[in-house]
């Protein structure tokens, strides 16, 4: 009996598109940042202390009493520059990267390197620190109002906005290192039919991904405290959805090397396993298509469309003699898996005609 049309397209892409990020981090825990600062065992007072998240561009300043001691309180919990400066205006101490978390923080200018920083270079550079600081707010503005452009497009289904905001956004920030932009960009791309350059945008996010991952990525002052875990599973997602813009544009051993790489990614690989199934089902490769879908199965046993279409595959390669389909083993309790999971499922019509030209009622 004659089979549906081959299904790869409605369940590839059922993975596919996400939307981007917000730039700035939903507000997490807050603490006090409280310390003292000393030079030679000496309490240092009246400098002033300018905390600046290089994430928001969002500052937080204070000054040191007579004791040497400053706190500033309702910090939100992150990785911060560190800035001391006398009230000459003179740089002191400069810290490119401590997180806030609520502990002291002892500053001694007499030793900056013990508290993680480095000495500053005079009124000079106090100005020309200003202005720098200065300017990284205003670029993470501009940053942050491209992705709320290109999020708000991404939510409205709006993918040639979104395509030019990710696109100008990745202009102005070539250096990143936030792969999620490069994945927002190749969905954003494949909702445009544009496979291609889905391709490239993916390649781009999945090598950044596995730096991150690997704990190789170049440092990205914008980007301080990268999640290893979050890139390992965003590396996952991208290497599916570039095969789904391979499968696309028929180019399918790239699409299978895809999607292979992705289950030895995955800690879960049910979903690419799936894949992996459908486009081997879809060009013909009965065979690799029941063994990827065992292995689908074997990650996810509840997935009723890996049972059917590993029980399709088996079907299509019985032996059929004079008229009569005779069922490779296993056939119809696959097919029955699928009915048991599913029963009304958007198979169930023709998983049952199958069975019944198999001699099961």
């Amino acid at each position: 009996m004659r089979m549906k049309p081959p299904f790869l397209i409605r369940y590839l892409l059922l993975f596919a598109f996400s939307t981007v990020p917000m730039w700035s981090q939903a507000p997490g825990d807050n603490a006090p940042f409280t310390g003292v600062v000393v030079q030679d065992k000496e309490p240092v007072s009246g400098a002033q202390i300018v905390l600046t998240n290089p994430d928001t561009g969002k500052q937080y300043k204070t000054k040191t009493d007579k004791k040497g001691e400053y706190v500033i309180l309702g910090v939100t919990v992150a990785s911060y520059k560190i800035v001391v400066i006398s009230s000459d205006g003179e740089v002191l101490y400069v810290n490119n990267g401590h997180v806030i978390d609520g502990k002291p923080f002892r500053i001694d200018l007499s030793k900056p390197e013990a508290s993680g920083g480095a000495a500053g270079q005079g009124v000079e550079n106090a100005r020309r620190l200003k202005e720098q600081m200065a300017e990284e707010t205003a670029k993470v503005a501009s940053l942050n109002a491209l992705v709320m452009e290109a999020q708000n497009a991404m939510r409205a289904q709006k993918w040639t906005d979104a395509e030019t905001a990710l696109t100008r956004l990745i202009e102005a920030y070539p250096e990143t290192t936030r792969w999620e932009l490069y994945k927002a960009l190749g969905d954003a791309e494949g909702h445009l039919e544009k496979y291609q350059e889905a391709v490239q945008a993916y390649e781009r996010g999945i090598q950044l991904a596995q730096a991150v991952a690997l704990g190789t990525a170049p440092d990205d002052p914008r980007n301080p405290n990268p999640d290893p875990a979050r890139a390992t599973a965003g590396l996952g997602q991208m290497l599916i959805t570039q095969g789904n813009a391979y499968a696309k544009l028929n180019k399918v051993d790239d699409a299978v090397a895809c999607f292979k790489r992705a289950a030895d990614t995955n800690p879960n690989p049910a979903v690419a396993y799936y894949n992996l199934c459908a486009v081997e089902f879809n060009t013909n490769r009965m065979d690799d298509a029941v063994a990827a879908c065992d292995k689908s199965v074997a990650a996810n046993p509840g997935n009723a469309e890996a049972w059917f279409l590993k029980g399709s595959a088996l079907y299509k390669t019985g032996k059929t003699e004079n008229g009569k389909v005779e069922a490779r083993p296993g056939t119809v309790e696959v097919l029955n898996k699928y009915l048991e999971l599913d029963p009304n499922g958007a198979h169930a019509g023709e998983v049952k005609s199958i069975l019944q030209a198999l001699g099961q009622n």
